[in-house]
């Protein structure tokens, strides 16, 4: 159980005549005193300003506007990388995960579970987890199975099924049984500032069933406690599970959600009777709309709806069989993807749920083999124009008809297509996006909070792994780029870079840790309205991302550099030229910001608060401070020159 909030961050709505009451009664209301009360009314007006920033562009009006040669920008040449390994160094695997590996017989897999801070390796019919962001973690070894484990999945069970100590649900699928695990952690003893510190688990002999010769490939689980299961016999599966045994329901069952007539038929029907199955590669739940996809080894997409509160059994609603031609016909698609080209380059490798804090239009995006990337709407209704109204309050308010409360998925169709990375920068060069200009070979892939992450062969041999990224460019843009077109949005900029090392291994998993704001849970990044926020208002309340990349060499931890961040580094450096270029970048009061952020952080050395001050006194960074002269031409050129990097307005 999580903390109460502090005081700072309670709501205290208390009226006068609620106060006046409480008064004659010689009660005391509790958070009313005077500092408490100021204290909220502080937090309040941050977090109304921080909701009043965020820009409410929707993604598919951000693709649109983006003109071809502005899609992509590199970082200013002598700025550090946007990727930062954090880890000391990529720390091998663990020895007891080695011995198990010069032994393995049949197959082995591995990945990451960032929600109870462990990674994770099968060898044969033993699993192990272990901490990765701990050097030297003893793992904890599982092997109650007598069948090779193929496929491992963590989920959040539905409450009253289990008893409470189990916080997740591990699920494994062997060669022929399903089986659930009971998962606890707890903070060591005497110690109570990692609740993940400890844990065990625990076998629940009842939660076990056979697979029916199927061999399950992927593994998807809903934030309502949902459990789906891809199958090498190309369905889709879903878990269902009880406390007890009943009339209608069994404890633990499989209810397969494919296949039409063929689900009405026993499983153990021999496969070639139906032609030649395509396995499912990956699952992704959408848990904003309550959505399901599946993505096969074809590259096929399908579509279940999983009721308005995301607890209805999983019902197909769509498919698409032909992603070529489907993105191909688009008026944007067709600079990015040719009919008849080669589909090695097209083959889908990781699907991604857009949140609705993104856009509203926009569900899902796709990744191809060579980086291409398309995105689709399950909303039949979905149009051209701004997703995007606006109540009185100044709040962003959506159309009825693209709500997902009232409008249920029914078809996937493509909607905008973007086209791959370019390739390493040339010094002054503008980049193109040129379907032509970049080869690729991704091998896993990451969406999180605007940011791309990619993982492509890498060496002679292709056993290594070099990361890319691309992120939402904030800097100020050239004079050229059309930022308000019809739809009142602009086109949507990426800034690339990559990681300035080579990781040994090839790369199996990219996950994102989960993250926490000062604001409270509904402001962190990819909540509620915590997602919509451009970076510079979100990094003021919100640490950098934390990444978890999983090879078969080792994990390793990395963060996305911030501008604070990139700022940061670029002070401690005392390079004037490039905290100059930095200033132009983001223009001075941004800029400033960011030195005030810096220079307020706690445990910050004195030398770099030092440098944030001097680099705030500097007339050639922010330039002089601006007063109006009292006439509104004053005034406005005043606040123009601040908003261009000639100064600060210093005015109301």
């Amino acid at each position: 159980m999580s903390a109460p909030p502090p005081m700072w961050q309670h709501e205290v709505r208390v009226g006068h005549d609620q106060q006046r009451r409480a008064a004659t009664a010689g009660q005391q209301l509790p958070g009313n005193d005077a500092g408490d009360e100021k204290l909220s009314e502080t937090w309040r007006h941050v977090k109304g300003v921080a909701r009043d920033e965020s820009k409410h562009y929707d993604l598919m009006d951000l693709v649109r506007n983006a003109r071809r040669e502005d899609t992509y920008q590199f970082p200013v040449p002598g700025w550090p990388s946007m990727l930062r390994v954090t880890s000391p160094a990529l720390p091998d695997l663990p020895a007891m995960v080695q011995d198990k590996y010069r032994m393995c017989q049949t197959v082995c897999f591995c990945g990451v579970l960032p929600e109870i801070r462990r990674a994770w390796a099968s060898i044969d019919n033993s699993l192990f987890l272990w901490r990765y962001d701990r050097s030297g973690d003893v793992p904890v070894e599982y092997c109650g199975e007598e069948q090779a484990i193929v496929c491992v999945g963590l989920a959040k069970p539905r409450s009253g099924v289990f008893l409470a100590a189990i916080q997740h649900v591990l699920v494994l699928a062997t060669t022929v049984e399903i089986v659930l695990l009971g998962v606890c952690t707890s903070p060591a003893k005497g110690e109570g500032s990692d609740p993940y510190e400890e844990l065990s688990l625990q076998p629940m002999p009842l939660y076990s069933i056979p697979s029916d010769n199927v061999i399950m490939t992927s593994f998807a689980a809903s934030a309502t406690g949902g459990l789906f299961l891809g199958g090498s016999d190309g369905h889709v599966y879903e878990i269902q599970y009880a406390a007890n045994d009943g009339w209608r329901q069994k404890r633990m069952s499989k209810v397969r959600v494919t296949g039409g007539l063929q689900q009405m038929l026993p499983t153990f029907l021999p496969s070639f009777l139906f032609g030649a199955a395509v396995p499912v590669d990956k699952l992704v739940v959408d848990d904003e709309r309550q959505i399901l996809y599946s993505l096969s080894a074809n590259s096929a997409i399908q579509v279940f709806d999983l009721g308005p509160s995301g607890s209805d059994p999983a019902k197909k609603v769509a498919e698409l069989t032909d992603f070529l031609g489907e993105v191909a016909r688009l008026p944007t698609g067709r600079n990015v993807f040719t009919l008849g080209e080669d589909k090695r380059g097209t083959a889908i490798k990781y699907l991604a749920v857009i949140p609705m804090a993104e856009s509203w239009k926009v569900h899902l995006m796709a990744v191809t083999s060579n980086g291409r990337r398309a995105y689709f709407t399950t909303n039949s209704l979905v149009r051209g124009g701004s997703s995007w109204g606006s109540s009185r309050d100044g709040r962003a308010v959506v159309p009825s008809h693209l709500d997902p409360k009232k409008t249920r998925p029914t078809v996937l169709q493509a909607i905008d297509a973007r086209g791959p990375l370019p390739q390493a920068p040339v010094i002054g060069a503008r980049v193109t996006a040129d379907p032509n200009t970049r080869v690729m070979d991704v091998t896993a892939a990451l969406y999180s909070q605007g940011t791309l992450l990619l993982a492509e062969s890498a060496g002679p041999d292709g056993r290594a792994t070099r990361l890319l990224l691309a992120a939402r460019n904030y800097t100020l843009p050239p004079p050229s780029v059309n930022v308000n077109l019809g739809s009142g949005a602009p086109g949507l900029r990426e800034v690339v870079s990559d990681l300035q090392q080579i990781i040994p291994g090839e790369t199996t998993a990219i996950s994102c840790v989960p993250q926490t704001s000062v604001l409270g849970p509904d402001a962190h990044p990819g909540g509620s309205w915590g997602a919509m926020q451009d970076e510079l208002v979100a990094q003021m309340f919100s640490g950098p991302p934390q990444l978890v990349v999983v090879s078969t060499a080792g994990v390793l931890e990395l963060e996305r550099r911030r501008p604070v961040d990139v700022l940061q580094a670029l002070l401690q450096e005392r390079a004037p030229e490039k905290l100059q270029q930095f200033f132009e970048a983001y223009g001075a009061p941004e800029a400033a910001a960011m030195c005030y952020l810096i220079a307020a952080s706690e445990n910050q050395s004195l030398r770099l608060v030092e440098e944030a001050a001097n680099a705030l006194e500097n007339p050639l960074l922010v330039g002089q401070p601006l007063m109006p002269d009292g006439t509104g031409a004053g005034a406005e050129a005043a606040h123009n020159a601040g908003a261009t990097g000639g100064g600060i307005y210093m005015g109301t």
